[in-house]
């Protein structure tokens, strides 16, 4: 290994700092933190554990855990389909080889651009520790995103019906317990759907909502995080509620605290601490209506675009940029301008 130097004091210092990191490597508690998914202890195991550390306590734009935890679970599959122990193991066709046999897997277009994407920045990593040569594995081609057409969202009286639907469902001879407690089932739901079709909340969001984020004395929700959740783009946002929502809020918030949905429940290995989707999912089906959890959030962003709000007033109260506000929701924006003079 060079040590890029003439300077015999500066090589000194390099190699004694080269021998501290190959020691550091080698110890058992720095190999336990690098097993792999399936416990075995490789060297690629262990470059992949170094990229996503580096990732997550890097200065600026640090990766999120959950991110990170998504990563390692594409590039360590990439690694165990291709056979890949070690950096020797790493062929200029083995990251391209991989992505066409998920093509042929069946993998839909989006997943085959995630996986191009995080394979990409790895190979830069890769690169920029100077681990492999950049001839040895070239870039890869991001393939084309595939064509957009109308993406699916409920018109405003359309998702008011889906809310207003909501009904406690309990036999006739049923015990007091059992109706109480289809009465706050029924009110969860309201409360779910009010968030996607009123206030634009991804789902997470939705299961980490607090009580503190809503001010009902002024009329607003403050989505924000803590030391329990951090919001997608790591900001706050203020997003004002509508009438429907606050009146809701008043009777359905009184007297509680901590988390909205399921209060004591706690953040288990899933992505969502609380996950209702289940019950979601059937109640659309109850309203024969064709949604998403995202749709509710299109719904909310394409209402209000629809009847002519300013794109980057919806873009602040999504916690998305203007540019991917105006993509996803500029054609159903009110024309502008006369075609004939």
């Amino acid at each position: 290994m060079s040590l890029e130097t003439e300077d015999e004091a500066t090589a000194i210092v390099k190699k004694k700092a080269i021998l501290a990191d190959v020691a550091r490597r080698g110890s058992e508690a720095y190999r336990k933190q690098a097993v792999g998914r399936a416990g075995a202890q490789s060297q690629m195991s262990r470059v992949i554990w170094e990229y996503l550390e580096t990732a997550k306590n890097r200065d600026r734009k640090a990766m999120l855990p959950v991110t990170a935890k998504n990563i390692r679970y594409v590039l360590d599959l990439f690694a165990e389909e291709s056979k890949i122990e070690g950096l020797a193991d790493l062929t200029p066709n083995s990251m391209s080889t991989w992505l066409k046999a998920q093509k042929k897997k069946g993998r839909s277009i989006e997943s085959i651009r995630s996986h191009t994407k995080n394979l990409k920045a790895f190979r830069r990593y890769l690169l920029d520790q100077g681990l492999v040569r950049e001839d040895s594995l070239p870039d890869l081609t991001m393939p084309d995103a595939p064509p957009i057409g109308r993406k699916n969202y409920l018109e405003q009286t359309e998702a008011d019906r889906v809310i207003e639907s909501v009904k406690p469902e309990y036999p006739a001879n049923a015990k007091p317990g059992t109706i109480t407690k289809a009465k706050q089932a029924a009110d969860d739901l309201t409360f779910i759907l009010h968030c996607g079709f009123n206030a634009g909340l991804r789902r997470k969001e939705i299961s980490e909502a607090k009580v503190e984020w809503f001010d009902l004395r002024k009329g607003l929700l403050h989505v924000f995080s803590d030391a329990d959740f951090t919001t997608k783009d790591k900001d706050g946002r203020t997003i004002p509620l509508k009438k429907p929502f606050l009146e809701f809020l008043k009777t359905f918030l009184s007297g509680k605290t901590g988390y909205v949905l399921a209060p004591d429940k706690r953040k288990g290995k899933g992505t969502y601490r609380f996950d209702p989707n289940r019950r979601v999912r059937s109640h659309f089906r109850k309203c024969k209506v064709r949604c998403s959890w995202h749709d509710m959030r299109r719904s909310f962003a394409s209402n209000l675009v629809s009847k002519g709000e300013n794109i980057y007033i919806v873009a602040k109260w999504l916690g998305d940029g203007v540019a991917v506000v105006e993509r996803s929701y500029g054609h159903v924006a009110p024309a502008a301008g006369n075609i004939d003079p």
